[in-house]
């Protein structure tokens, strides 16, 4: 019996598609069982299929890693609604934002790991450094968008460049976020947040 003909969809929707797809099969199996013959099997295409999404590998790791971008960013708007007179409202939007992060890295704690994984795979790695690199450059320009609002909302400044702000914040973040990965004791995970989220709201003069 032949097997149905797959639907066509827009490019666009099936690279959506085929990079979360690479997200399922690196938080199963661990980032370096990425392959295109792999996800081209998770996601039941032809190899080429995937070839025809993604001219390379690097394209592909481009879309995963913007992926990860997106959710960081999709947690922002509702912080950026909220009314900020100085450093404690800055600090309690900072720390809705990192909690809300916890709560999806302890929701989906393989998938935090996986990208973990792929920043030690750019560290050995030139091409994956140089497309992690992009991704950290985009992450600290979110971030410092994200910071620049809170700062405007308020009529202050922060004490030095939004940038190296950003940069301090998303340390904050990711590093707490590892501990929790090795250690799972979520109350540690969101005191240390909540923490953190206050030492940046402090910066705000």
């Amino acid at each position: 019996m032949a097997e149905p003909r797959r639907t066509n969809v827009p490019i666009d929707q099936r690279r959506q598609e085929l990079a979360e797809t690479a997200v399922t099969v690196m938080a199963r199996d661990g980032a370096w069982a990425l392959t295109t013959r792999a996800l081209a099997k998770e996601a039941g295409v032809p190899h080429g299929s995937v070839h025809y999404a993604f001219s390379s590998k690097d394209e592909l790791m481009r879309a995963v890693l913007r992926l990860d971008l997106t959710h960081l960013s999709d947690l922002m708007p509702t912080q950026q609604d909220r009314q900020v007179h100085g450093p404690d409202d800055a600090a309690a939007a900072v720390a809705e934002l990192f909690m809300a992060y916890a709560d999806s890295v302890i929701a989906a704690p393989d998938v935090e790991t996986a990208y973990f994984e792929l920043s030690l795979m750019a560290a050995r790695d030139e091409k994956l450094r140089s497309l992690a690199v992009q991704s950290q450059q985009e992450h600290r320009r979110t971030m410092a968008a994200f910071l620049d609002d809170l700062a405007e909302q308020s009529g202050l400044r922060w004490e030095v460049e939004v940038t190296l702000v950003a940069d301090q914040a998303l340390t904050l973040l990711y590093g707490a976020s590892l501990s929790w990965l090795e250690q799972r004791d979520d109350t540690m995970f969101r005191a240390v947040l909540q923490d953190a989220a206050s030492m940046v709201g402090r910066r705000l003069l």
